[in-house]
């Protein structure tokens, strides 16, 4: 009977130590579920090859002040028409000197402007004390420049209707020659009748070779 006892007291004791070391847990305050499911934003980057994008309704730049580029190339273009002053001889009115003046003349292309020198010497100068010794019917077909000379193509009819002497001659060639060597790209001149070369004007000068500015 004791050892029934004796048992049912150790019995008792150890669930009472048992019931001692069990502790209460703390209760745990429930998440939100908000804070459960967000998710932090990261920062805002940008790529340094983004085009910006301009709305169509977006006012145009200014105009520049920069000349706009050529319509066409100017190297195969037709020139400008333009004024150019160039220097023409006539003889004085005395048929001793050559008198060099100036004319202002329009062109359009670079072979034009040879061909208006020689028939403003053709033509009566308007000063009074000039003349012009080219003879009255006398036409000009062509002027061509060629590596440095120029091939002035006169009508059979400066060699028909011209009457002077020697110095006549001389001051007709050597006008001609002054007026087109005063453009720097000429620097000899060689007369042509109808596209022939000629020997002589009227048989004082010798023509059968291209004529510099100094020639005599």
């Amino acid at each position: 009977m004791v050892r029934k006892f004796f048992i049912l007291a150790l019995f008792a004791f150890t669930l009472l130590i048992f019931g001692c070391n069990q502790q209460t847990p703390e209760p745990v305050e429930p998440k939100t579920q908000s804070a459960a499911t967000e998710t932090p934003t990261p920062p805002e980057t940008k790529s340094k090859f983004e085009t910006p994008i301009i709305p169509l309704d977006a006012p145009l730049p200014p105009p520049s002040n920069e000349p706009p580029l050529p319509a066409t190339d100017p190297a195969t273009s037709t020139p400008r028409e333009r004024n150019i002053d160039i220097k023409v001889y006539f003889p004085d009115d005395a048929g001793i000197n050559l008198v060099a003046v100036k004319r202002r003349i329009r062109i359009t292309s670079e072979n034009q402007k040879y061909e208006d020198a020689v028939k403003i010497i053709m033509a009566n100068p308007k000063e009074v004390e000039l003349t012009s010794i080219f003879p009255r019917g006398a036409k000009l077909n062509s002027v061509t420049v060629e590596n440095g000379t120029a091939y002035v193509d006169f009508s059979e009819t400066l060699q028909r209707y011209f009457v002077g002497g020697s110095t006549g001659e001389e001051l007709l060639v050597m006008s001609l020659v002054d007026t087109l060597t005063e453009f720097p790209e000429i620097k000899r001149v060689r007369i042509l009748i109808d596209g022939e070369e000629i020997e002589t004007l009227a048989g004082h000068m010798d023509l059968s070779e291209p004529l510099t500015r100094n020639s005599q």
